[in-house]
């Protein structure tokens, strides 16, 4: 069905997208913590949440749904399968 590389793929996409967001509000809490949340520092940490966790967020979703798409195309062949076998059995005993 899915090879394994692709689940592993997946599956660190979305490892590095809970990681990247733990840190960014990680780092946060320290920022504010800190008291020391000046305008540049909001910019930074802004700036690092969109560039960062975002990305591989979308691309981590993206993904899955192509793999649940290709899961279904898969089922919705092997069902066709079966069917075509049963109308073949059914035909080969009327034609007997």
């Amino acid at each position: 069905m899915i090879s394994h590389e692709v689940r592993m793929w997946l599956l660190s996409m979305a490892t590095m997208s809970v990681v990247s967001w733990a840190a960014t509000a990680s780092s946060l809490l320290i920022v504010i913590g800190a008291d020391s949340l000046t305008g540049y520092a909001a910019a930074l940490l802004a700036a690092w949440t969109l560039a960062v966790p975002a990305p591989v967020t979308f691309h981590t979703i993206s993904y899955w749904r192509r793999v649940r798409a290709a899961r279904r195309a898969f089922a919705l062949g092997r069902k066709h399968a079966r069917l075509f076998e049963s109308m073949q059995e059914k035909i080969t005993i009327s034609l007997r």
